[in-house]
């Protein structure tokens, strides 16, 4: 947790640094931590991905952040290349997922189901996760070549063409973000749909990462929105991994009792019906502005806070 917290805390502007200089540091702290990650052991190479996942969505978050300053071509070069450094460990995700996500359910469902009548399919799961975690491991060292695509990577990052001083740089991307997440905010609100609220879930994260780099301009209200941003994220998080298990489940032949396959698909759609309610209450309330408003909002604390240096 220090070491989450510690990568987080770095993930902001800072007065004593121009725009381009606080990109640089941002986004070469995030590749610093992934290095850091890619070179711990097999025993703790679930950890790792998870934290290098992690590491390169803030880094894409930034790319979007700053897309309408460095333009689309540069933008889109350098966010298929993390995009599909994470497509590689999908996979072992989705696994990982799975497990935990059952984990959690059988917990939860303890006194109805014995977590004998479960272990089978938490075994099938867990036998599927470690063969493809061998498979990666073995492939022509995956965390290696990582590790070699993301020095030079760190490399091209003063090259980003910052051109701008200011809220400019950033004010697009802003606007494109929010106004991306209230738009399936609004179609999640007329129907219900798995697609929308986890596109929806994506932007708030992205908006997460943007509002905890300004954090800076106006520290105690912006400390309180992302923390609003993230537990809806986590809510959203929760809401698609178990929509991830019963996908799972529809699509492989029980192996366990139909009536416990059954009975894992009900427990499934009971949480997330009751995570609905308050995943929409409290997205209304983190969109209630209008994406120009709420940009021209954060403009008006950055002119502040720079005021005031």
């Amino acid at each position: 947790m220090k070491v989450q917290q510690n990568i987080m805390k770095g993930f902001r502007i800072s007065k004593r640094e121009n725009v381009r200089d606080n990109i640089n540091r941002i986004l070469s702290e995030q590749i610093d931590y992934i290095l850091e990650q890619s070179e711990k052991g097999e025993d703790e190479i679930h950890k790792s991905i998870h934290e290098i996942r992690k590491s390169i969505k803030r880094i894409r978050a930034v790319l979007r952040l700053i897309r309408e300053e460095v333009g689309y071509s540069t933008y889109h070069r350098e966010n298929v290349f993390y995009r599909d450094i994470n497509r590689e460990t999908s996979d072992l995700r989705t696994y990982n997922v799975l497990t935990l996500t059952l984990e959690e359910l059988s917990s939860h469902l303890s006194a109805k189901i014995p977590a004998e009548d479960i272990e089978p399919l938490s075994r099938s799961i867990r036998d599927e996760r470690d063969k493809l975690q061998s498979k990666l491991i073995s492939r022509e060292n995956l965390l290696k070549n990582l590790s070699n695509e993301l020095r030079e990577a760190r490399k091209g990052i003063p090259d980003l063409p910052i051109e701008h001083e200011g809220f400019d740089v950033f004010y697009g991307g802003l606007f494109r973000i929010y106004g991306q997440g209230k738009s399936y905010l609004k179609s999640s609100i007329k129907k219900t749909d798995s697609h929308h609220l986890h596109d929806m879930r994506k932007r708030m994260k992205y908006l997460w990462y943007h509002v905890e780099i300004l954090r800076p301009i106006y520290p105690g209200p912006l400390k309180a929105y992302a923390n609003s941003l993230e537990n809806i994220s986590i809510r959203l998080g929760v809401y698609h991994d178990l929509d991830i298990l019963v996908k799972y489940l529809q699509k492989n032949e029980p192996v366990i009792k139909e009536q416990i396959h059954q009975n894992l698909l009900d427990a499934c759609d009971f949480k997330k019906a009751a995570l609905l309610p308050g995943i929409m209450r409290m997205s209304e309330a983190a969109y209630i502005d209008e994406p120009e408003a709420f940009v021209n909002r954060m403009g008006e604390y950055w002119k502040i806070f720079y005021r005031h240096a």
